[in-house]
């Protein structure tokens, strides 16, 4: 059996298996090694866009973008002005080498990035060779420095795109994310000094983590934006209900961060460290706490009892997340079956 647990909804409405895709962040490599590592144990082949993205194109995983996150870099449009001057950029050249060499230098300071293309539900296990590789490479992780908030986003596709459907998924999210933190060990730095996975606000969740709340889909994005107008939430949902309605997502949001959602039928799920390099650690795990919270969308009368144990005790979480962790985790233990258990 796979160690990446397989949710209890694969198909969706068409039946067509569910995807996801993944994206791995780390440090202390550069962008091109990185890809002709993974070229060397995954095949295909590597095409460089410039010096801070490579693609790894009909590997064993499909198509692989590398890249250094940070859009500063990718903005090459500084050689448009130099190539005024007869300064070139080709292979071998001066200049090329020089962007090499900020590469290298940013390597400590700006994450590498690895980004999947939508997987099928059950073709998960190549990632296991990535992290095996990046392993390989000496490449840190989220554990390696107080400054190294690098994350594993998780982009499970919705298995429709009916309010109930994001709905069940988002009040599972909610119901689960204190226990994930807790058993993930989410590290300081990504939680407290960065905003990546800001928590969402407390009067957000007792409006949603109500019997009653059962919203039509224009409700249920204008509640959203009125409280999370940003990416910075640990389930980001703005991808998805972009998707939905493109116009009424972006006029919720500040007019500098429209560019960088792009509409897609899934979930950005964002809150897992990416722990490269720690003995152990793999995407598996981070998968295998995002599959509870398939289990709670796709089982209303679970997640129901949830809400109502949280209604009856989650409230006093939020000055006391131990005991809401505890009685999460007996819930897990009596209520679901896990794989293998």
């Amino acid at each position: 059996m796979s160690d990446y647990w397989l949710p209890p909804t694969l198909d969706d409405g068409d039946q067509h298996r569910r995807r996801a895709g993944f994206e791995l962040e780390f440090g202390n490599v550069t962008v091109g090694e990185t890809a002709r590592a993974l070229q060397r144990r995954l095949g295909g082949t590597v095409e460089e866009k410039n010096p801070f993205k490579f693609l790894v194109r009909d590997c064993s995983l499909g198509d692989l973008r590398v890249e250094r996150d940070a859009s500063l870099l990718h903005s090459t449009k500084y050689r448009e002005a130099l190539s005024k001057l007869n300064i070139k950029f080709d292979p071998g050249t001066l200049a090329r080498e020089i962007e090499h060499g900020i590469d290298r230098l940013s390597s400590n300071l700006i994450p590498c990035e690895i980004v999947t293309e939508p997987l099928a539900l059950g073709e998960f296990d190549g990632l296991d060779t990535v992290v095996e590789v990046l392993n390989e490479l000496h490449a840190e992780g989220t554990q390696a420095s107080l400054i190294n908030a690098y994350g594993t986003h998780i982009n499970p596709s919705s298995p429709d795109l009916e309010p109930t459907t994001v709905l069940a998924y988002l009040q599972g999210f909610l119901l689960l994310s204190d226990w994930i933190i807790d058993r993930c060990g989410i590290d300081v730095s990504r939680r407290h000094f960065t905003r990546f996975i800001d928590p969402f606000p407390d009067a957000y969740l007792d409006r949603v983590l109500d019997h009653d709340y059962d919203p039509e889909m224009a409700t249920l994005i204008d509640d959203y934006l009125a409280d999370n107008p940003t990416r910075n939430r640990a389930l980001d949902l703005l991808p998805l209900l972009c998707e939905i309605d493109a116009d009424r997502t972006l006029d919720g949001v500040d007019e500098s961060d429209r560019p960088l959602i792009k509409p897609r039928p899934a979930f950005h799920y964002r809150l897992p460290d990416c722990r490269v390099g720690e003995p152990g650690w793999s995407v598996a795990r981070e998968w295998n706490y995002w599959w509870h919270v398939e289990v709670l969308a796709a089982d209303t009368a679970l997640r129901d009892s949830l809400i109502s144990l949280w209604q009856r005790n989650g409230k006093d979480s939020l000055l006391n997340t131990g005991n809401w962790v505890k009685r999460v985790q007996e819930f897990i233990d009596q209520q679901v079956s896990e794989p293998g258990s």
